[in-house]
This record gives C-alpha cells, structure tokens and sequence, in this order.
C-alpha cells in the first residue's frame, strides 16, 4: 500500500486538549443607593422604587433599627436631590425607642421639609417621628397610642443604673417632641405617655398631633 502523498505529515498523537478555563461568571449588578438590607423584590421593590422617585416613603409594621437605618438613608438620599417635600406614610403598630428617636432627628437633619400622613395606626415611640415632621396629617380611621416604653436591661447594678438613666432621658426626649409638636404641657403629656393613652384622627387633631384629616 503506497501513500498518495508520501511528504504530507500526521497530526500529532494524542491530540492537543485546550486548556481549562473557569466559566465566566456575570459581572456584579451595581448596588442601587434608594436601598438598603433588607431590600424588596420582585414587584415590591418596583412599587418601592417609583415611590421613591415620587420622594414618599413608606413606613409599617415595626420601627426598629433596620428600618430606621433605611429611611433615615433615604431621607438623606432625596435630601441631596433637591429641596422639595418629602412625604412620610408612617402606620407603624410597634416601635422601639432609641431607632424612633434616631429617624426623628434624621428628619431634623434634612434641609428639605418632611410632611407625615399617618395611616392605621401609630404606637408609642413611633409618635416622635410624627412629631418631627413639619406638617402632619392623618386619615379619618387612624388611631394614636400614645405609651412611654418599659425599661428592661441586664448586667450589674452600675450597668443598669447606667441603662436607666438613658432610657430616663430617651424617654424625656419623646416627651419633649411631642410637646413641641402639640403645645401641650410637659406634665399633661408625661400623664398620657404612662397611661398609654389612645386617640382617635379626631382627638389627635384636637391635642396637636396633626392638623389636617385626609
């Protein structure tokens, strides 16, 4: 048997393999700065994000660290936008103390007004941020609580004395919101705030909290 072409070459054996290469992973999304943890999804996050771009802001359930976190960035974020009101939708049925007071004087630090309309209903130290509003309103169904939070804590006798006097003057500071905002006196609201008193949309017009019904 006689090659045809007696000079041509074979391929080397065994064939040459390419080398390996790790898959190509997706470049990173950009992080959008409206939110933080936790973020919202899906149609949630889209409703979230149109509102926003509306400069309102939504507030429920429960006030805590996390959430105050979040508004108070969002406040800051629209704050460097422009000078127009922000709107605040607060219904928020529980509350702690020191994220409440922290998103209050976040509203405090925007130079933009920050207008609150209260929807549901309002409890305890989420109060303070309705209060720090510059105008503030509130559907015909809401209902206010009006409740000075109960001090727990752990740790030796100095630690709880320590602890205690900050609550002490935490819960002065929502006191002293809520008299600014309303005109009322110290003594009448301290009064109110132990004994958790509960105002419809109309009594809370009349004490102060809000001047206008939706």
């Amino acid at each position: 048997m006689f090659l045809e072409n007696p000079t041509a070459t074979w391929p080397p054996w065994p064939p040459e393999v390419p080398p390996l290469r790790p898959p190509e992973r997706p470049a990173p999304q950009p992080v959008l700065p409206s939110w933080l943890e936790p973020e919202p999804v899906g149609l949630d996050r889209d409703v979230a994000d149109r509102l926003l771009q509306q400069r309102v802001i939504v507030v429920g359930g429960r006030l805590d660290d996390s959430v105050a976190s979040r508004v108070a960035a969002q406040l800051l974020l629209l704050d460097t936008q422009e000078a127009t009101p922000i709107t605040l939708h607060l219904a928020c049925t529980d509350a702690d103390l020191e994220p409440s007071l922290a998103l209050a004087g976040a509203i405090d630090l925007v130079q933009a007004p920050v207008h609150a309309v209260v929807r549901g209903t309002l409890r305890g130290p989420a109060v303070a941020v309705l209060c720090a509003a510059q105008q503030r309103a509130a559907h015909q169904h809401t209902m206010f609580v009006l409740l000075s939070p109960q001090f727990s804590g752990e740790g030796t006798a100095a630690e709880l004395a320590t602890l205690a006097d900050q609550h002490e003057r935490q819960v002065a500071r929502l006191r002293d919101l809520i008299v600014r905002a309303t005109g009322r006196t110290t003594q009448e609201v301290a009064a109110d705030l132990d004994a958790g008193r509960v105002l419809g949309a109309d009594e809370a017009k009349d004490y102060g909290l809000v001047s206008q019904l939706l």
